[in-house]
């Protein structure tokens, strides 16, 4: 414990002589490096959140000594879900270890790093998570090659509206383009995959390559579709990942997502305190040998459990399940929360459900609402009905199919969403503060 103290240390150090916002954090606590003598000490230091970084940036948290012009220096803007696209900065160097560090835990895909592979990937996934115009259906594919050789596919804004002509550019493009991995929303993707079928086409091909989802949370229902339709014989795995960050955790073969704990200190917090395994906590990341734009106690909104056991699979790597944003959260009467993970749960794979989405519109009430196939039977709607009335304690829940579901302002199709949730986040900062 005592190398990853001096990790620990050395970045709040770095950060507070390096970093006008830090230093004014730290002072404005009461704090200097000094007080920080040990890793409980950590905890000391409040909070910082997306708001410090997003109304700082560049001059205040970027070191002294580089700038947006530096080498090496890789610029990112989050989906812009929460309001103002938060920019952020990596170095190259930096994001290709954190990726490496997280991947590593599952040797399906380790075809990735042969020597000499002049990697392609393409990425379909909202608009607003790239820094590309991928919504243009005039585009091409010159226009959307990003210099590290990944191919951003055409995608519309709203994903249930998107025009046929992009959907066969987007299925022509993977066939031309022949990737070695396809880094998808897993939604998004589904939708692609169903899109595909009705066309009467085949996927490009079914063995030698691999599919990385992120960006939202994989549904049982998206990860089943991909499964069907591309079989075992090809890679699959989530990826947890954060536009300001880059690579945070990967699956492993048996299913569980791995913490990356080489390239972060990695804090489970709930009540403000460390939690205990199967306790529902927020993750808080402090960077480690950052030296371009250090994030020192830095409170995600993600939520988690962590596991108490050793995965099978034998990677030392501490193993957490995702249980999506904190305000996607379902508020429920008696004060108790039901997380996106535990409504998918809920759901299942669902072979009559091509996509769902809950909304909970004001306290003790919630809509449900699904896109259905040929699968469909009016009891499996009773019956799933039935089993979210009792996770969410009430009989005020409103299950039915529908042709449409709206994507968010910037493009993610959100699988669980709360009005009553949304205030509280904002009470949440304001707590930080």
């Amino acid at each position: 414990m005592n190398w990853k103290f001096e990790q620990v240390k050395n970045e709040i150090i770095y950060a507070y002589e390096n970093t006008r916002f830090f230093r004014k954090h730290l002072e404005k606590a009461g704090l200097n490096p000094k007080d920080i003598a040990t890793l409980t000490d950590v905890a000391r230091i409040p909070p910082t959140v997306k708001k410090d970084y997003r109304q700082t940036f560049p001059a205040g948290v970027i070191a002294s000594g580089y700038n947006l012009k530096s080498p090496y220096v890789m610029r990112f803007q989050s989906s812009g879900t929460e309001g103002d696209r938060l920019v952020s900065v990596v170095l190259s160097y930096d994001l290709a270890r954190r990726q490496a560090s997280c991947i590593s835990v599952n040797p399906k895909f380790s075809s990735l790093w042969k020597p000499g592979l002049k990697l392609r990937t393409c990425r379909f996934a909202a608009p607003n998570c790239s820094d590309v115009e991928c919504a243009n259906p005039n585009s091409t594919m010159e226009s959307r090659m990003l210099p590290d050789g990944t191919l951003v596919l055409p995608v519309y804004h709203d994903l249930l509206t998107t025009p046929e002509h992009m959907v066969n550019m987007a299925l022509d493009e993977i066939e031309e383009y022949d990737p070695h991995l396809l880094f998808v929303d897993p939604t998004h993707f589904a939708f692609l995959i169903r899109a595909m079928k009705k066309a009467g086409r085949s996927p490009h091909k079914t063995e030698g390559f691999c599919i990385m989802s992120g960006y939202t949370l994989c549904t049982q229902v998206a990860r089943r579709q991909i499964k069907e339709c591309f079989g075992e014989d090809v890679a699959f795995a989530d990826m947890l990942g954060m536009s300001e960050l880059g690579y945070l955790g990967f699956e492993c073969p048996h299913g569980h997502q791995h913490m990356n704990n080489e390239d972060y200190y990695l804090e489970f917090i709930c009540d403000g305190r460390p939690a205990e395994p199967g306790e529902l906590a927020e993750l808080v990341i402090t960077t480690l040998g950052d030296e371009l734009s250090p994030h020192i106690r830095y409170a995600t909104g993600d939520l988690y459990r962590l596991s108490g056991s050793e995965c099978p699979c034998g990677n030392p790597a501490p193993s957490a399940r995702a249980e999506g944003r904190v305000k996607n959260v379902l508020w429920l009467s008696d004060h108790s929360v039901v997380t996106p993970r535990e409504i998918d749960e809920v759901v299942g794979p669902a072979p009559w459900i091509d996509m769902y989405q809950m909304n909970q519109i004001k306290e003790g009430e919630f809509v449900f609402r699904y896109l259905r196939n040929e699968a469909w039977t009016q009891q499996q709607e009773i019956n799933l009905t039935r089993d979210l009335q009792e996770v969410l304690k009430t009989k005020n829940v409103i299950c039915s199919a529908t042709q449409y579901l709206p994507a968010d302002r910037g493009g993610k199709f959100i699988s669980c969403m709360s009005s009553v949730a949304v205030l509280e986040e904002k009470r949440r900062e304001l707590s930080w503060v």
